[in-house]
């Protein structure tokens, strides 16, 4: 991790382009705030999740549109993810997910500094550093023919590569109180402490969902503890390590996790925790029965 923060500072320091690889959850968009804030944090940061946007969506998300580019095209016309970075950073995360057509234009973007909205013959300068993040291979992904090797060389200028936390382990204790800290501030709370209990059990855990794991479990952990020090019961560690099985079995585990955090979270507000799940009345109340969790609360 020393290695990690010390090239995100040199990073800091000059424009590249910055490649950052890790498993899902393990902090690169947390990374790629803090370079840009090195940088120069009064200028625009704009974060774009690749994974979210729909394919056919990709271009006019991307570069923008004029007014009538295409059917349901709004009148005033819209203006880019990119061209909202003029000036400062643009975050493209799960960039493995561009599909090849928008993968040949962000090579144009990054070679000419140059883009066009959808719909106009009219270039546009942009000054713009961008940070992309993958928890894919792009070395096997260019080898199966899904990511261009020319766009790989040109992004890879400057890799950084985060570690999952299971191999840096000796952070854990300075992840957990910095996050318990923040959970306590974010609910006006008096502040908290782990027993030696609960971090012997947060250190013997692997963590496969990595830091951002670590947070979920800890502001679960922060909601449910009534007193000021933290348990392992508090955790709920010993179903997340024997949970086993198949596909499902696994989805339907964090799926009940899942609905069973936002009702702690909002304290067993139920049109608040549908609210921050995303889900129907009729979808949510079919869950509590299936998963028999109106016997818990």
């Amino acid at each position: 991790m020393i290695v990690v923060k010390n090239l995100a500072y040199k990073a800091s320091k000059t424009k590249f382009n910055v490649l950052l690889t890790g498993e899902s959850g393990t902090g690169k968009s947390k990374l790629a705030r803090e370079i840009h804030d090195l940088w120069n944090p009064e200028k625009p940061f704009v974060e774009v999740n690749c994974s979210a946007i729909a394919e056919s969506l990709f271009e006019s998300e991307l570069f923008g549109y004029v007014p009538g580019a295409f059917t349901g095209a709004t009148s005033r016309g819209k203006v880019g993810y990119l061209e909202e970075a003029d000036g400062g950073t643009i975050f493209l995360d799960e960039i493995g997910e561009l599909p090849w057509n928008i993968q040949v234009k962000l090579l144009y973007v990054l070679q000419y500094k140059r883009i066009y909205r959808v719909g106009s013959t009219k270039p546009i300068n942009i000054d713009v550093r961008i940070i992309m993040a993958t928890n894919r291979n792009l070395e096997e992904e260019v080898k199966k023919g899904n990511f261009r090797q020319d766009l790989y060389y040109r992004i890879n200028v400057f890799p950084i590569d985060i570690p999952p936390l299971r191999e840096h382990k000796r952070d854990l204790y300075v992840l957990a109180n910095s996050i318990l800290t923040k959970c306590c501030q974010k609910y006006d709370m008096p502040e908290k402490q782990f027993s030696e209990e609960a971090l012997e059990v947060m250190g013997n855990y692997d963590w496969p969902g990595n830091v951002r794991e670590l947070e979920n479990i800890i502001e679960r952990a922060t909601i449910i503890c009534d007193g000021g020090l933290i348990y392992s019961e508090h955790l709920m560690l010993h179903e997340e390590v024997k949970r086993a099985g198949t596909l499902k079995e696994h989805i339907d585990f964090y799926e009940k996790q899942l609905i069973k955090d936002a009702l702690y979270k909002h304290n067993n507000d139920r049109k608040k925790a549908m609210e921050e799940l995303g889900i129907s009345k009729t979808v949510f109340y079919e869950k509590l029965k299936k998963y028999q969790i109106d016997e818990e609360f």
